[in-house]
């Protein structure tokens, strides 16, 4: 063990060596695989989420056929950062605050790879962040590297032109997919070696990676693999311009115009559509390397494996790009859930809905732990043995901004890198007057009510109007369900509302004088490791 202190705070790390500990006698608790690419939406999967698209997502596919497949998981956030807290703590985003993609999960707060780590698990993290602050790295993960990304390519487009901030790029043929510059095969790698070296029992072995998130460009042949004309004749995108939509999607002073899109055509975006299709493609490849290298271990006859995302991506659809702070629209929320665990059932779909937050919740009743603290996931152990799940249950997201501090740490974000950087637009729409404001959804089989105080309001069919199409908030024959709706929601409000601490506390005052301790000061200063903030595009490892 090596011990050091830095300002009073002391840190144990452990050696190479000390990393190979064994089972204790008689724990027969899973092993965990966790693989977690960012920005996949479950309609572009193939198998039991539909994608006409051929060939997209072949080994997941076939890997469908041995799992439980879940066909209505949703995020509770849709960016990567709230929504991957959110699922770590099992917490919802209004409980505690983690509502930009600088406020994470500290070392103060519950979270379930703490949770597992405290009761003997070791927790492996390869990739990209966006969950946990320094301290709460030091208390819930036991060894972690930063590796994520892949080439992309140079933009597509000169500064100036329509489309320059489209993210679509021309892709990276002289990299090797195979190539460990590559951040996410290089985590692949990586994570073999662990499953190989005689790994400490139990673990989590989390790859949180790249997966789609844009600029819209890959390596090789997954660039073209896809011919948007091929796919232009089995995929329809959702069209631009739907009436009762919310202002981020309007020509006017919505993303399209932000963005310079509104004088593109239809092709472009099944062109942005296909060569996500690729990235997607890439990802289930490297999904196939790592299950293939861990079946061919004896670890695999007691490790369940993951695959989920942390949101979805417009990709074209609506004629829009990327993903959006205060959206909650389907192709954002709903994400690919495959669970693969031994002794589990085989080919089976649930299509009752879920939420990330139950991966997690899963992780701890496989593992035996009865954890006290306060939190809202639930487990799908039940469904991974033939249930169908709960059928009367919804799943909420939320998002958006209404206080200047929130609203203006992501707009400044963005705007840092002036007008040539690919988020610069982003940046100007979301310092807008109310431009992205707070919302909530709640969603079940049947129906999604979509909640903005200071917005445009939702209320959708799902079975009727998958695709969310048509509006009818302000439909007077919808007036009965809204209020239900709208009922239903509050009482999720104060249900939730907050939660009781972990730690109590003497009601007598303590010896004068009584050391401060460090967290309870107010400092507002920056807590990045460096005095320089990342741009987006390199915490998502594109290059």
């Amino acid at each position: 063990v090596v011990v050091f202190v830095v300002v009073g705070v002391v840190f144990v790390v452990l050696t190479p060596l000390e990393l190979n500990g064994k089972r204790a006698d008689g724990d027969t608790r899973p092993n965990f695989l966790f693989v977690f690419p960012d920005t996949l939406r479950a309609e572009s999967f193939g198998g039991p989420y539909g994608n006409p698209v051929a060939n997209v997502t072949p080994f997941l596919d076939a890997f469908a056929k041995n799992a439980t497949v879940f066909t209505q998981a949703h995020v509770m956030h849709t960016q990567c950062s709230p929504s991957r807290c959110t699922m770590m703590t099992g917490r919802y985003m209004h409980v505690l605050g983690h509502r930009t993609q600088t406020h994470l999960v500290q070392g103060n707060e519950p979270n379930y790879f703490r949770s597992l780590k405290e009761n003997g698990y070791h927790v492996e993290f390869l990739g990209k962040n966006d969950m946990f602050s320094a301290d709460g790295f030091n208390v819930s993960v036991s060894h972690w590297e930063e590796t994520i990304g892949f080439a992309s390519g140079p933009n597509a487009f000169e500064f100036g032109e329509a489309g320059y901030y489209s993210f679509l790029n021309k892709g990276n043929a002289g990299v090797s997919p195979d190539s460990i510059q590559n951040g996410d095969r290089n985590a692949v790698v990586k994570a073999i070696e662990f499953l190989n070296s005689d790994p400490p029992e139990p673990f989590v072995l989390f790859l949180p990676t790249r997966g789609g998130h844009p600029p819209y460009g890959v390596m090789g042949e997954y660039q073209d693999k896809f011919d948007p004309d091929e796919v232009k004749k089995v995929l329809d995108l959702r069209p631009p311009k739907v009436p009762n939509k919310p202002k981020y999607m309007s020509f006017e002073n919505g993303i399209p115009h932000y963005r310079n899109l509104t004088t593109l055509d239809e092709d472009f975006f099944y062109k942005i559509q296909s060569v996500y299709l690729g990235m997607i493609s890439y990802t289930d490849y490297l999904f196939g390397e790592m299950v293939t290298a861990l079946d061919a271990l004896p670890l695999s006859a007691n490790t369940t494996v993951f695959f989920s995302s942390d949101h979805g991506d417009f990709g074209g659809d609506y004629h829009l790009v990327e993903k959006w702070p205060g959206s909650v629209d389907d192709i954002l929320t709903r994400v690919p859930l495959y669970i693969r665990t031994p002794h589990g059932s085989r080919g089976h779909v649930v299509d009752t809905p879920v939420q990330t937050a139950d991966v997690l919740e899963t992780m701890l009743d496989f593992a035996g732990i009865n954890e006290t603290f306060v939190r809202f996931g639930r487990s799908l152990k039940d469904e991974l043995h033939g249930g169908s799940g709960d059928d009367s249950r919804f799943v909420f997201s939320e998002g958006g901004f209404y206080f200047n501090n929130e609203q203006m740490i992501e707009a400044d974000e963005c705007l840092s890198g002036g007008p040539k950087a690919i988020y610069y637009p982003r940046g100007l729409e979301e310092a807008q007057p109310n431009a992205s404001p707070r919302v909530t959804m709640m969603r079940n089989r049947t129906v999604k009510f979509v909640y903005r105080p200071t917005g445009v309001c939702e209320l959708y069919d799902v079975v009727s109007d998958p695709r969310e199409l048509v509006n009818v908030y302000e439909d007077e024959k919808y007036a009965s369900l809204r209020a239900e709706m709208t009922t239903q929601l509050l009482d999720w409000l104060l249900l939730t509302s907050d939660v009781t601490p972990q730690a109590q506390d003497s009601r007598g005052p303590p010896p004068f004088p009584h050391p401060i301790d460090t967290h309870c000061t107010n400092d507002t200063s920056t807590n990045m490791y460096t005095d320089t903030r990342r741009s987006y595009l390199d915490v998502n490892g594109v290059w």
